[in-house]
């Protein structure tokens, strides 16, 4: 760890953070390490927690939602959510072949998830600015608007995760194994 974060845990944590630890814990069995960095900050743990519930109740299927999930993370080059989200990818079943093919930043062979899958790195290498013929591809795939504001809220639940990761440099945790990434290397610290 980096730049002074804490692991927090149940004992360490601000009363806050303790009561959504626990409800992680209870969830999962266990608490991330990303929840346990995010614990400092109530308020950031408390949004980050808020926005994973809010990012279920998207129009997207669970397997939509890991791509557009790992979409953003290759983007974000961020290697904790990376192998996270590879094993949640596989556990919503989404195809072996589509989870490379986005870990690697290639298309996928299922057009429409190659579709999302775009759009959602677009977004996030774009910061939103998208052209009317990225929006047109989007549609044409068959996502509607609503898709187009569902990927931002799952963009803005990475943003947290993934930015927090960076200045933590957040270690993996043990279920993780197995799911290592390297991260392309275009994103360069601020000068």
């Amino acid at each position: 760890m980096i730049n002074g974060f804490t692991l927090h845990d149940a004992s360490s944590a601000p009363t806050d953070s303790t009561e959504i630890l626990d409800s992680v814990q209870k969830s999962w069995g266990q608490v991330p390490n990303l929840h346990r960095v995010l614990a400092e900050s109530p308020a950031a743990l408390e949004a980050y927690a808020t926005l994973w519930s809010i990012a279920e109740k998207t129009g997207f299927t669970p397997q939509e939602r890991n791509v557009a999930y790992i979409a953003i993370i290759y983007e974000n080059e961020c290697t904790y959510c990376m192998a996270g989200h590879t094993n949640l990818s596989r556990m919503a079943k989404v195809e072996p072949e589509a989870i490379a093919a986005v870990r690697e930043g290639r298309p996928i062979a299922d057009p429409k998830l190659e579709a999302l899958r775009q759009f959602a790195a677009k977004v996030t290498r774009s910061r939103g600015v998208l052209s009317e013929a990225d929006v047109s591809a989007f549609k044409a795939a068959g996502y509607d608007t609503r898709a187009m504001l569902d990927v931002l809220v799952l963009a803005a639940t990475k943003l947290i995760s993934n930015y927090t990761n960076h200045l933590a440099q957040t270690p993996l945790d043990p279920f993780m194994k197995g799911a290592e990434w390297n991260a392309p290397g275009k994103l360069r610290p601020a000068a």
